[in-house]
Protein backbone atom coordinates (compact mmCIF):
# COMPACT_ATOMS: atom_id res chain seq x y z
CA UNK A 1 0.00 0.00 0.00
CA UNK A 2 2.96 2.29 0.45
CA UNK A 3 5.23 3.81 -2.16
CA UNK A 4 8.92 2.91 -2.41
CA UNK A 5 11.02 4.01 0.55
CA UNK A 6 13.26 7.03 0.35
CA UNK A 7 16.09 5.32 2.19
CA UNK A 8 18.60 7.02 4.42
CA UNK A 9 20.14 8.91 1.55
CA UNK A 10 16.83 10.34 0.41
CA UNK A 11 16.49 12.06 -2.92
CA UNK A 12 18.79 14.59 -4.45
CA UNK A 13 18.84 18.29 -3.86
CA UNK A 14 16.76 19.21 -6.90
CA UNK A 15 20.03 20.26 -8.35
CA UNK A 16 18.63 19.64 -11.81
CA UNK A 17 15.48 18.41 -13.47
CA UNK A 18 14.87 14.76 -12.71
CA UNK A 19 12.40 11.98 -13.18
CA UNK A 20 10.97 11.61 -9.71
CA UNK A 21 9.26 8.38 -10.64
CA UNK A 22 12.59 6.69 -11.22
CA UNK A 23 13.41 6.88 -7.53
CA UNK A 24 17.14 7.19 -8.17
CA UNK A 25 19.31 8.02 -5.19
CA UNK A 26 21.49 10.44 -7.14
CA UNK A 27 21.11 12.73 -10.11
CA UNK A 28 23.91 13.60 -12.48
CA UNK A 29 23.59 17.32 -12.76
CA UNK A 30 26.65 18.26 -14.76
CA UNK A 31 28.73 21.32 -14.00
CA UNK A 32 26.72 23.90 -12.05
CA UNK A 33 27.06 27.46 -13.20
CA UNK A 34 26.53 30.06 -10.47
CA UNK A 35 24.75 33.25 -11.39
CA UNK A 36 26.74 36.36 -11.94
CA UNK A 37 26.59 39.24 -9.50
CA UNK A 38 23.10 40.73 -9.55
CA UNK A 39 22.55 44.27 -10.66
CA UNK A 40 21.28 46.90 -8.25
CA UNK A 41 18.99 49.83 -8.85
CA UNK A 42 19.19 52.64 -6.34
CA UNK A 43 15.63 53.52 -7.24
CA UNK A 44 14.50 50.06 -6.20
CA UNK A 45 15.77 50.50 -2.62
CA UNK A 46 13.28 52.48 -0.52
CA UNK A 47 14.77 55.41 1.39
CA UNK A 48 18.27 54.75 0.03
CA UNK A 49 20.73 57.28 1.44
CA UNK A 50 23.95 57.96 -0.46
CA UNK A 51 27.02 56.94 1.55
CA UNK A 52 28.80 60.11 2.64
CA UNK A 53 32.12 58.77 1.41
CA UNK A 54 30.74 58.70 -2.16
CA UNK A 55 28.88 62.00 -2.04
CA UNK A 56 31.62 63.71 -4.03
CA UNK A 57 30.69 61.83 -7.21
CA UNK A 58 29.14 63.97 -9.94
CA UNK A 59 25.39 63.75 -10.31
CA UNK A 60 25.61 62.56 -13.91
CA UNK A 61 27.74 59.60 -12.78
CA UNK A 62 25.08 58.49 -10.32
CA UNK A 63 22.48 58.74 -13.06
CA UNK A 64 24.64 56.66 -15.36
CA UNK A 65 25.24 54.14 -12.61
CA UNK A 66 21.53 53.89 -11.91
CA UNK A 67 20.69 53.39 -15.57
CA UNK A 68 23.31 50.67 -15.96
CA UNK A 69 22.21 48.88 -12.81
CA UNK A 70 18.57 49.13 -13.83
CA UNK A 71 19.34 47.24 -17.00
CA UNK A 72 20.58 44.36 -14.87
CA UNK A 73 17.74 44.46 -12.38
CA UNK A 74 16.72 40.92 -11.47
CA UNK A 75 13.16 39.70 -11.04
CA UNK A 76 13.59 39.04 -7.33
CA UNK A 77 13.80 42.77 -6.66
CA UNK A 78 10.47 43.20 -8.34
CA UNK A 79 8.65 40.77 -6.05
CA UNK A 80 6.70 41.86 -3.02
CA UNK A 81 8.08 40.68 0.28
CA UNK A 82 6.18 37.95 2.07
CA UNK A 83 4.94 37.50 5.62
CA UNK A 84 7.46 36.28 8.19
CA UNK A 85 7.33 32.60 9.22
CA UNK A 86 4.95 31.68 12.01
CA UNK A 87 5.85 29.63 15.12
CA UNK A 88 9.45 29.10 14.07
CA UNK A 89 11.93 30.88 11.82
CA UNK A 90 11.73 27.97 9.41
CA UNK A 91 10.72 29.14 5.93
CA UNK A 92 8.59 26.05 5.27
CA UNK A 93 6.53 24.39 7.98
CA UNK A 94 4.55 21.16 7.94
CA UNK A 95 1.45 20.68 10.07
CA UNK A 96 -0.45 17.55 11.10
CA UNK A 97 -4.20 18.18 11.21
CA UNK A 98 -5.61 14.65 11.49
CA UNK A 99 -7.58 13.18 14.44
CA UNK A 100 -4.98 10.57 15.38
CA UNK A 101 -5.06 11.35 19.09
CA UNK A 102 -6.99 8.10 19.70
CA UNK A 103 -4.19 5.80 18.50
CA UNK A 104 -2.22 5.77 21.80
CA UNK A 105 -5.07 5.31 24.33
CA UNK A 106 -7.26 2.98 22.26
CA UNK A 107 -4.70 0.83 20.48
CA UNK A 108 -1.40 1.52 22.27
CA UNK A 109 0.10 2.80 19.02
CA UNK A 110 2.27 5.86 19.59
CA UNK A 111 2.89 8.20 16.66
CA UNK A 112 5.95 10.42 16.39
CA UNK A 113 4.33 13.77 15.62
CA UNK A 114 7.39 15.77 16.68
CA UNK A 115 8.34 15.72 13.02
CA UNK A 116 5.67 18.37 12.47
CA UNK A 117 5.99 22.04 13.30
CA UNK A 118 2.48 21.94 14.69
CA UNK A 119 -0.03 19.24 15.54
CA UNK A 120 -3.74 19.97 15.87
CA UNK A 121 -6.88 17.85 15.79
CA UNK A 122 -9.86 18.99 13.71
CA UNK A 123 -12.26 17.16 16.03
CA UNK A 124 -14.75 18.87 18.31
CA UNK A 125 -13.52 19.42 21.86
CA UNK A 126 -9.98 20.48 20.99
CA UNK A 127 -9.44 24.18 21.64
CA UNK A 128 -6.60 26.69 21.83
CA UNK A 129 -4.54 24.88 19.22
CA UNK A 130 -2.01 26.46 16.88
CA UNK A 131 -4.25 25.52 13.95
CA UNK A 132 -8.01 25.98 14.20
CA UNK A 133 -10.60 24.91 11.63
CA UNK A 134 -13.96 26.67 11.84
CA UNK A 135 -16.51 24.38 10.24
CA UNK A 136 -19.90 25.84 9.36
CA UNK A 137 -21.47 25.08 12.73
CA UNK A 138 -18.56 26.52 14.72
CA UNK A 139 -18.57 30.14 13.61
CA UNK A 140 -21.54 32.49 13.76
CA UNK A 141 -24.73 31.70 11.83
CA UNK A 142 -23.63 30.52 8.41
CA UNK A 143 -26.61 30.24 6.00
CA UNK A 144 -26.92 27.02 3.97
CA UNK A 145 -29.27 24.20 2.99
CA UNK A 146 -28.82 20.87 4.72
CA UNK A 147 -28.76 17.47 2.98
CA UNK A 148 -32.57 17.38 3.04
CA UNK A 149 -32.92 20.77 1.39
CA UNK A 150 -34.02 22.50 4.58
CA UNK A 151 -32.70 26.05 5.11
CA UNK A 152 -30.36 26.71 8.04
CA UNK A 153 -30.00 30.32 9.22
CA UNK A 154 -32.03 31.47 6.23
CA UNK A 155 -30.48 29.14 3.66
CA UNK A 156 -29.30 31.91 1.33
CA UNK A 157 -26.83 34.63 2.33
CA UNK A 158 -29.27 37.29 1.06
CA UNK A 159 -32.03 35.75 3.17
CA UNK A 160 -29.97 35.59 6.36
CA UNK A 161 -29.23 38.13 9.06
CA UNK A 162 -25.65 39.32 8.77
CA UNK A 163 -26.09 41.22 12.02
CA UNK A 164 -27.15 38.09 13.91
CA UNK A 165 -24.23 36.20 12.38
CA UNK A 166 -21.70 38.83 13.45
CA UNK A 167 -23.22 39.07 16.93
CA UNK A 168 -22.71 35.34 17.43
CA UNK A 169 -19.25 35.29 15.85
CA UNK A 170 -17.29 36.11 19.04
CA UNK A 171 -18.74 33.08 20.84
CA UNK A 172 -17.17 30.61 18.43
CA UNK A 173 -13.88 32.48 18.25
CA UNK A 174 -13.63 32.73 22.03
CA UNK A 175 -14.43 29.02 22.41
CA UNK A 176 -11.76 27.75 20.04
CA UNK A 177 -9.09 30.48 20.38
CA UNK A 178 -9.05 31.62 24.00
CA UNK A 179 -6.28 34.22 23.90
CA UNK A 180 -6.39 37.40 21.85
CA UNK A 181 -2.59 37.42 21.63
CA UNK A 182 -2.12 33.85 20.44
CA UNK A 183 -0.32 33.22 17.14
CA UNK A 184 -1.86 30.61 14.89
CA UNK A 185 -3.54 29.57 11.67
CA UNK A 186 -7.31 30.14 11.54
CA UNK A 187 -9.09 28.38 8.67
CA UNK A 188 -12.76 28.99 7.87
CA UNK A 189 -14.20 25.94 6.12
CA UNK A 190 -17.43 27.03 4.42
CA UNK A 191 -18.04 24.75 1.46
CA UNK A 192 -21.82 24.75 0.99
CA UNK A 193 -21.89 27.61 -1.52
CA UNK A 194 -19.39 29.66 -3.50
CA UNK A 195 -19.46 33.47 -3.63
CA UNK A 196 -19.37 33.58 -7.46
CA UNK A 197 -22.78 32.73 -8.91
CA UNK A 198 -21.72 30.56 -11.85
CA UNK A 199 -19.56 28.35 -9.64
CA UNK A 200 -22.59 26.96 -7.85
CA UNK A 201 -23.26 23.92 -10.02
CA UNK A 202 -24.49 20.36 -9.43
CA UNK A 203 -25.63 19.99 -5.81
CA UNK A 204 -24.88 23.67 -5.19
CA UNK A 205 -27.36 24.71 -7.86
CA UNK A 206 -29.95 24.87 -5.09
CA UNK A 207 -28.54 28.28 -4.16
CA UNK A 208 -29.14 29.66 -7.65
CA UNK A 209 -32.60 28.12 -7.96
CA UNK A 210 -33.74 29.38 -4.57
CA UNK A 211 -32.26 32.81 -5.27
CA UNK A 212 -34.38 32.98 -8.42
CA UNK A 213 -37.45 31.80 -6.51
CA UNK A 214 -36.89 34.44 -3.85
CA UNK A 215 -36.74 37.26 -6.41
CA UNK A 216 -39.73 35.87 -8.34
CA UNK A 217 -41.81 35.72 -5.16
CA UNK A 218 -41.09 39.38 -4.49
CA UNK A 219 -41.56 40.48 -8.10
CA UNK A 220 -44.03 38.07 -9.76
CA UNK A 221 -44.45 40.29 -12.84
CA UNK A 222 -40.76 40.43 -13.70
CA UNK A 223 -39.54 38.62 -16.84
CA UNK A 224 -37.14 35.71 -16.45
CA UNK A 225 -34.10 37.71 -17.57
CA UNK A 226 -34.70 40.40 -14.96
CA UNK A 227 -35.24 37.81 -12.25
CA UNK A 228 -31.98 36.11 -13.20
CA UNK A 229 -30.04 39.36 -13.13
CA UNK A 230 -31.45 40.42 -9.78
CA UNK A 231 -30.95 36.97 -8.23
CA UNK A 232 -27.31 36.94 -9.30
CA UNK A 233 -26.73 40.42 -7.90
CA UNK A 234 -28.48 39.71 -4.59
CA UNK A 235 -26.64 36.44 -4.04
CA UNK A 236 -23.14 37.64 -4.91
CA UNK A 237 -23.51 40.87 -2.98
CA UNK A 238 -24.74 39.09 0.16
CA UNK A 239 -22.14 36.32 -0.15
CA UNK A 240 -19.43 38.94 -0.40
CA UNK A 241 -20.67 40.78 2.68
CA UNK A 242 -20.93 37.55 4.70
CA UNK A 243 -17.39 36.44 3.92
CA UNK A 244 -15.78 39.88 4.01
CA UNK A 245 -17.36 40.98 7.29
CA UNK A 246 -16.60 37.61 8.86
CA UNK A 247 -12.91 38.09 8.10
CA UNK A 248 -12.90 41.70 9.28
CA UNK A 249 -14.51 40.88 12.61
CA UNK A 250 -12.44 37.73 13.12
CA UNK A 251 -9.21 39.69 12.56
CA UNK A 252 -10.38 42.27 15.06
CA UNK A 253 -11.05 39.63 17.73
CA UNK A 254 -7.90 37.59 17.09
CA UNK A 255 -5.44 39.84 15.21
CA UNK A 256 -2.43 37.51 15.55
CA UNK A 257 -4.12 34.63 13.76
CA UNK A 258 -3.65 34.16 10.01
CA UNK A 259 -7.22 34.11 8.73
CA UNK A 260 -8.40 32.68 5.43
CA UNK A 261 -10.95 30.39 3.78
CA UNK A 262 -10.18 26.76 3.00
CA UNK A 263 -10.12 25.95 -0.74
CA UNK A 264 -9.57 29.58 -1.71
CA UNK A 265 -8.29 30.12 -4.29
CA UNK A 266 -9.44 27.15 -6.34
CA UNK A 267 -8.22 26.26 -9.82
CA UNK A 268 -10.98 24.01 -11.21
CA UNK A 269 -8.51 21.85 -13.13
CA UNK A 270 -10.19 18.49 -12.48
CA UNK A 271 -10.55 17.58 -16.15
CA UNK A 272 -7.90 14.84 -15.90
CA UNK A 273 -10.64 12.21 -16.18
CA UNK A 274 -11.70 13.49 -19.60
CA UNK A 275 -8.32 14.28 -21.14
CA UNK A 276 -5.71 12.01 -19.61
CA UNK A 277 -3.35 12.11 -22.59
CA UNK A 278 -3.65 15.84 -23.29
CA UNK A 279 -4.12 17.03 -19.70
CA UNK A 280 -2.05 20.13 -18.94
CA UNK A 281 -3.21 20.82 -15.40
CA UNK A 282 -3.65 24.49 -16.24
CA UNK A 283 -6.34 26.48 -14.50
CA UNK A 284 -8.88 27.55 -17.16
CA UNK A 285 -8.50 31.20 -18.14
CA UNK A 286 -12.08 31.91 -17.16
CA UNK A 287 -11.44 30.59 -13.64
CA UNK A 288 -8.32 32.72 -13.28
CA UNK A 289 -10.43 35.72 -14.26
CA UNK A 290 -13.08 34.74 -11.72
CA UNK A 291 -10.43 34.43 -9.02
CA UNK A 292 -9.39 37.99 -9.83
CA UNK A 293 -13.00 39.04 -9.25
CA UNK A 294 -12.55 37.90 -5.65
CA UNK A 295 -9.98 40.62 -4.98
CA UNK A 296 -12.09 41.78 -2.03
CA UNK A 297 -11.58 38.36 -0.41
CA UNK A 298 -7.81 38.27 -0.93
CA UNK A 299 -7.45 41.80 0.40
CA UNK A 300 -9.18 40.87 3.66
CA UNK A 301 -7.44 37.50 4.07
CA UNK A 302 -4.17 37.21 5.99
CA UNK A 303 -3.33 33.76 4.58
CA UNK A 304 -4.42 31.51 1.72
CA UNK A 305 -5.40 27.84 2.17
CA UNK A 306 -5.68 26.09 -1.22
CA UNK A 307 -6.12 22.32 -1.53
CA UNK A 308 -4.14 19.77 -3.55
CA UNK A 309 -5.86 16.51 -2.52
CA UNK A 310 -4.90 13.81 -5.02
CA UNK A 311 -7.35 11.41 -6.62
CA UNK A 312 -6.20 7.80 -6.92
CA UNK A 313 -6.32 8.15 -10.72
CA UNK A 314 -3.45 10.65 -10.46
CA UNK A 315 -1.23 8.37 -8.37
CA UNK A 316 2.47 8.39 -9.35
CA UNK A 317 1.81 10.21 -12.61
CA UNK A 318 2.96 13.32 -14.41
CA UNK A 319 -0.68 14.40 -14.48
CA UNK A 320 -0.67 14.42 -10.69
CA UNK A 321 2.30 16.76 -10.70
CA UNK A 322 0.65 19.00 -13.32
CA UNK A 323 -2.53 19.09 -11.23
CA UNK A 324 -0.69 20.22 -8.11
CA UNK A 325 1.71 22.59 -9.85
CA UNK A 326 -1.08 24.67 -11.38
CA UNK A 327 -3.08 24.84 -8.16
CA UNK A 328 -0.12 26.01 -6.10
CA UNK A 329 0.94 28.44 -8.85
CA UNK A 330 -2.52 30.03 -8.88
CA UNK A 331 -2.44 30.46 -5.11
CA UNK A 332 1.00 32.06 -5.32
CA UNK A 333 -0.23 34.37 -8.11
CA UNK A 334 -3.16 35.50 -6.00
CA UNK A 335 -0.96 35.97 -2.94
CA UNK A 336 1.31 38.33 -4.85
CA UNK A 337 -1.19 40.20 -7.00
CA UNK A 338 -4.08 40.93 -4.68
CA UNK A 339 -2.65 41.96 -1.35
CA UNK A 340 -1.23 45.32 -0.43
CA UNK A 341 2.39 45.74 0.69
CA UNK A 342 3.28 42.05 0.96
CA UNK A 343 2.28 38.73 -0.56
CA UNK A 344 0.11 36.49 1.58
CA UNK A 345 1.57 33.34 3.11
CA UNK A 346 0.21 30.23 1.38
CA UNK A 347 -0.45 27.08 3.43
CA UNK A 348 -1.34 24.20 1.14
CA UNK A 349 -3.81 21.56 2.33
CA UNK A 350 -2.96 18.00 1.35
CA UNK A 351 -3.54 14.48 2.64
CA UNK A 352 -1.14 11.64 3.46
CA UNK A 353 -3.48 9.37 1.48
CA UNK A 354 -5.35 9.57 -1.80
CA UNK A 355 -8.96 10.78 -1.86
CA UNK A 356 -11.45 8.15 -0.65
CA UNK A 357 -8.60 5.69 -0.09
CA UNK A 358 -6.31 4.66 2.74
CA UNK A 359 -3.46 4.14 0.28
CA UNK A 360 -0.55 6.37 1.25
CA UNK A 361 1.06 8.78 -1.20
CA UNK A 362 3.93 7.27 -3.18
CA UNK A 363 7.42 8.74 -3.11
CA UNK A 364 6.75 10.49 -6.41
CA UNK A 365 3.56 12.00 -5.04
CA UNK A 366 5.27 13.20 -1.87
CA UNK A 367 7.56 15.13 -4.19
CA UNK A 368 4.59 16.30 -6.29
CA UNK A 369 2.75 17.63 -3.22
CA UNK A 370 5.13 18.64 -0.42
CA UNK A 371 8.12 19.17 -2.70
CA UNK A 372 6.15 21.14 -5.28
CA UNK A 373 4.66 23.42 -2.63
CA UNK A 374 8.08 24.13 -1.11
CA UNK A 375 9.73 24.77 -4.48
CA UNK A 376 7.10 27.37 -5.43
CA UNK A 377 7.61 29.29 -2.19
CA UNK A 378 4.61 28.23 -0.12
CA UNK A 379 4.87 28.93 3.60
CA UNK A 380 3.90 25.38 4.49
CA UNK A 381 1.83 22.27 3.98
CA UNK A 382 -1.03 21.05 6.19
CA UNK A 383 -1.81 17.33 6.30
CA UNK A 384 -5.53 16.87 6.93
CA UNK A 385 -7.14 13.55 7.76
CA UNK A 386 -10.39 12.10 9.06
CA UNK A 387 -11.61 9.45 11.50
CA UNK A 388 -10.83 6.64 9.04
CA UNK A 389 -7.18 6.98 10.01
CA UNK A 390 -7.87 5.74 13.53
CA UNK A 391 -10.72 3.28 13.04
CA UNK A 392 -8.58 0.28 14.02
CA UNK A 393 -5.22 -0.74 15.41
CA UNK A 394 -4.17 -1.72 11.90
CA UNK A 395 -4.76 1.75 10.46
CA UNK A 396 -2.91 3.36 13.37
CA UNK A 397 0.05 1.03 12.78
CA UNK A 398 0.01 1.84 9.06
CA UNK A 399 0.25 5.56 9.83
CA UNK A 400 3.02 4.91 12.35
CA UNK A 401 5.11 3.05 9.76
CA UNK A 402 4.49 5.72 7.13
CA UNK A 403 5.61 8.45 9.53
CA UNK A 404 8.74 6.53 10.48
CA UNK A 405 9.66 5.70 6.90
CA UNK A 406 8.62 7.45 3.66
CA UNK A 407 6.70 10.45 4.99
CA UNK A 408 8.96 11.14 7.95
CA UNK A 409 12.15 10.96 5.92
CA UNK A 410 10.77 13.19 3.22
CA UNK A 411 9.58 15.78 5.74
CA UNK A 412 13.07 15.96 7.26
CA UNK A 413 14.56 16.15 3.77
CA UNK A 414 12.46 19.06 2.54
CA UNK A 415 12.27 21.12 5.73
CA UNK A 416 16.04 20.89 6.20
CA UNK A 417 16.71 21.75 2.55
CA UNK A 418 14.39 24.78 2.60
CA UNK A 419 16.02 26.05 5.78
CA UNK A 420 19.54 25.61 4.42
CA UNK A 421 18.60 27.30 1.15
CA UNK A 422 17.14 30.24 3.07
CA UNK A 423 20.32 30.59 5.12
CA UNK A 424 22.68 30.18 2.16
CA UNK A 425 20.90 32.29 -0.47
CA UNK A 426 18.70 34.64 1.55
CA UNK A 427 20.66 35.29 4.77
CA UNK A 428 17.81 33.63 6.65
CA UNK A 429 15.59 36.62 5.79
CA UNK A 430 13.54 35.02 3.02
CA UNK A 431 12.52 31.75 1.44
CA UNK A 432 13.75 30.12 -1.76
CA UNK A 433 11.48 29.61 -4.75
CA UNK A 434 12.04 28.36 -8.27
CA UNK A 435 13.39 30.71 -10.88
CA UNK A 436 11.65 28.76 -13.63
CA UNK A 437 8.41 27.15 -12.54
CA UNK A 438 8.15 24.77 -15.48
CA UNK A 439 11.21 22.82 -14.36
CA UNK A 440 11.31 19.91 -11.94
CA UNK A 441 13.71 21.66 -9.58
CA UNK A 442 13.04 20.70 -5.97
CA UNK A 443 14.51 21.62 -2.61
CA UNK A 444 16.01 18.29 -1.58
CA UNK A 445 19.15 17.35 0.29
CA UNK A 446 22.02 16.08 -1.82
CA UNK A 447 22.45 12.39 -0.99
CA UNK A 448 26.19 12.72 -1.59
CA UNK A 449 26.50 15.12 1.35
CA UNK A 450 23.58 14.30 3.65
CA UNK A 451 22.06 11.35 5.43
CA UNK A 452 18.73 11.09 7.20
CA UNK A 453 19.34 9.11 10.36
CA UNK A 454 17.48 8.00 13.47
CA UNK A 455 17.95 10.23 16.48
CA UNK A 456 19.27 8.72 19.74
CA UNK A 457 16.58 6.99 21.75
CA UNK A 458 16.97 9.44 24.63
CA UNK A 459 16.49 12.42 22.29
CA UNK A 460 13.68 14.81 23.16
CA UNK A 461 13.22 15.84 19.54
CA UNK A 462 11.95 14.08 16.40
CA UNK A 463 13.00 10.49 15.79
CA UNK A 464 14.64 11.42 12.46
CA UNK A 465 17.15 14.11 11.59
CA UNK A 466 19.46 15.13 8.76
CA UNK A 467 23.23 15.03 9.09
CA UNK A 468 25.56 16.70 6.63
CA UNK A 469 26.68 20.01 5.20
CA UNK A 470 26.04 21.91 1.98
CA UNK A 471 29.01 21.92 -0.34
CA UNK A 472 30.09 24.89 -2.42
CA UNK A 473 28.75 23.04 -5.45
CA UNK A 474 25.38 22.54 -3.75
CA UNK A 475 25.10 26.26 -3.05
CA UNK A 476 26.16 27.16 -6.59
CA UNK A 477 23.48 24.96 -8.10
CA UNK A 478 20.88 26.32 -5.68
CA UNK A 479 21.72 29.80 -6.94
CA UNK A 480 21.22 28.68 -10.51
CA UNK A 481 17.83 27.08 -9.81
CA UNK A 482 16.28 29.22 -7.06
CA UNK A 483 15.90 32.83 -5.99
CA UNK A 484 14.80 34.54 -2.80
CA UNK A 485 11.50 36.03 -1.78
CA UNK A 486 12.35 38.23 1.17
CA UNK A 487 10.34 38.58 4.34
CA UNK A 488 8.69 41.91 5.14
CA UNK A 489 11.27 44.68 5.78
CA UNK A 490 14.07 42.85 3.96
CA UNK A 491 15.21 43.56 0.41
CA UNK A 492 17.76 42.57 -2.19
CA UNK A 493 18.63 39.49 -4.19
CA UNK A 494 20.02 37.94 -1.00
CA UNK A 495 17.58 39.66 1.41
CA UNK A 496 20.53 41.42 3.01
CA UNK A 497 19.13 44.95 3.17
CA UNK A 498 16.73 45.94 5.93
CA UNK A 499 14.44 48.94 5.84
CA UNK A 500 13.97 50.73 9.11
CA UNK A 501 10.41 50.70 10.35
CA UNK A 502 10.56 54.40 11.27
CA UNK A 503 11.00 55.39 7.65
CA UNK A 504 14.67 56.21 7.99
CA UNK A 505 17.58 55.00 5.92
CA UNK A 506 18.16 51.44 4.94
CA UNK A 507 20.27 49.39 7.32
CA UNK A 508 22.45 46.85 5.60
CA UNK A 509 22.60 43.26 6.71
CA UNK A 510 25.47 40.83 6.07
CA UNK A 511 25.52 41.84 2.40
CA UNK A 512 25.97 45.55 3.07
CA UNK A 513 29.73 45.59 2.63
CA UNK A 514 29.48 43.47 -0.49
CA UNK A 515 26.87 45.87 -1.86
CA UNK A 516 29.11 48.89 -1.29
CA UNK A 517 32.13 47.20 -2.85
CA UNK A 518 30.01 46.20 -5.86
CA UNK A 519 28.87 49.79 -6.35
CA UNK A 520 32.43 51.13 -6.24
CA UNK A 521 33.61 48.43 -8.64
CA UNK A 522 30.85 49.29 -11.09
CA UNK A 523 31.76 52.98 -10.90
CA UNK A 524 35.37 52.29 -11.82
CA UNK A 525 34.18 50.03 -14.64
CA UNK A 526 32.16 52.89 -16.08
CA UNK A 527 35.11 55.27 -15.74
Amino acid sequence: MKGPGLGTSGVTLCLCARDAAAGADRTQCGDPKPRGAPGLSLASVPYFRMPCCLSFLPAFLWLLLGATANAKLSDSWMNKPTFRPVFTRRPFIIAWNAPTQDCPPRFNVHLDLKLFDLNASPNEGFVDQNLTIFYKERLGMYPYYDEHGAPVSGGLPQNASLRAHLDKLPDGIQKYIRSRDKDGLAVIDWEEWRPIWVRNWQNKNVYRNNSRNLVASRHPSWPREQVEKEALYDFENAAREFMMETLRHAKNYRPRQLWGFYLFPDCYNHDYNKNRDSYTGHCPDVEISRNDQLSWLWEESTALYPSIYLDQILASSENGRKFVRSRVREAMRISYRHHKDYSLPVFVYTRPTYIRKLDFLSQMDLISTIGESAAQGAAGVIFWGDAEYTKSKETCQMIKRYLEEDLGRYIVNVTTATELCSQSLCNGNGRCLRQDNITDAFLHLNSANFQIVSAPKDSQGPSLRAEGKLSAEDIAVLRSQFRCQCYVDWYGDSCGIQRRTNGGAVATGPCGIVLLVSLVALIFTLL
